[in-house]
């Protein structure tokens, strides 16, 4: 029995931070024909799956992840961080046609970051998915499927045949299709957006006000809108909640979304208040972002408390 299985991507990121690195929302470069100093880098596991499946294992919860792979040596980053934090591997399968997906994550002096991805052939397909073994959990944690709705609408009508709780957070792939998107959307009973998501969900410019009349009037699950150094939002059917970040020198944006949103399902499955599950996800993106890499900072069960 599993208290959650994390479904989506799995990649390996490469890391590299330099102070003469520019990242802004309109450039990113080094001087030309120049030779630069890296001052940080890390080989690591990422993709959403295996990020809030590290995040779940260590505040004491029994996790998984359901990923496809390729063939590639760089497979066993992944497998050496999933044994390292006690996650089972077994519903992780490969492709032997397809290579697996790795980032080149590009870090400049202030954490703000540009990424390079290279994606194989290695989108999950209702085949790849051990649907009889996955029923013993008491959640399923939705990340990216490569715009697969057709597999995430069975995912879904799989967890309410089997009682399983559902968090959704969609990639850009899903949100593509946003009518559907949306409709699947009320079936789940956590929905996880940025900001910059849920105005393409919306089909609106954020607003705090209107966004939680459009939530209670389409009846859409607690959802949760983060907004990176602007803090997050929290829309129940009757109340809203705004946290600021807590103050941290930024060493790396990497995988802020992800410690946030498993953190507060984390604390859902503890029984707590959405208001306490708010303030969980935002210790741990904050502790996630002053270290490089989106699994170094994630926090235990006794930090985060």
């Amino acid at each position: 029995m599993f208290d959650v299985i994390s479904i989506g991507a799995a990649t390996v990121d490469i890391f590299i931070k330099s102070k003469d690195l520019i990242v802004t929302p309109e450039i990113v470069g080094l001087k030309p024909s120049s030779k630069n100093e890296i001052s940080q880098s890390l080989i690591s596991s990422g993709g959403g799956a295996t990020n809030s499946a590290v995040a779940f294992s260590r505040l004491g919860l029994k996790s998984a992840c359901v990923s496809l792979l390729g063939q590639s040596y760089l497979n066993q980053y992944i497998f050496n961080d999933l044994k390292k934090e006690k996650i089972s591997e077994q519903f992780i399968c490969s492709k032997k046609t397809a290579t697996t997906d790795f980032s080149v994550i590009l870090i400049d002096k202030t954490g703000a970051r540009s990424i390079l991805t290279n994606r194989g052939n290695t989108r999950l397909e209702s085949r790849h998915i051990p649907w009889s073994k996955i029923k013993k959990t008491r959640w399923f944690y939705i990340t990216s499927l490569e715009g697969n709705l057709d597999l995430l609408e069975k995912i879904i009508g799989f967890a309410k045949e089997n009682n399983i709780k559902i968090c959704l957070n969609p990639g850009k792939r899903e949100l593509q299709s946003r009518r559907r998107i949306f409709n699947l959307a009320k079936m789940v009973d956590f929905l996880l957006l940025n900001k910059e998501e849920s105005e393409i969900f919306f089909d609106a410019k954020f607003d705090d006000n209107d966004f939680f009349n459009l939530i209670h009037q389409q009846k859409l699950p607690l959802v949760a809108i983060t907004g990176g150094r602007d803090g997050a939002y929290i829309f129940t059917d009757s109340h809203q909640f705004y946290s600021p970040i807590i103050n941290t020198k930024p060493a790396d944006e990497t995988g802020a979304g992800d410690s946030f949103g498993s953190a507060f399902v984390a604390a859902l499955i503890y029984n707590k208040s959405p208001q306490d599950a708010l303030f969980w996800g935002i210790k741990n993106s904050a502790s996630v972002v002053s270290c490089l890499g989106a699994k170094t900072g994630l926090l235990t069960f006794k930090q985060i408390h």
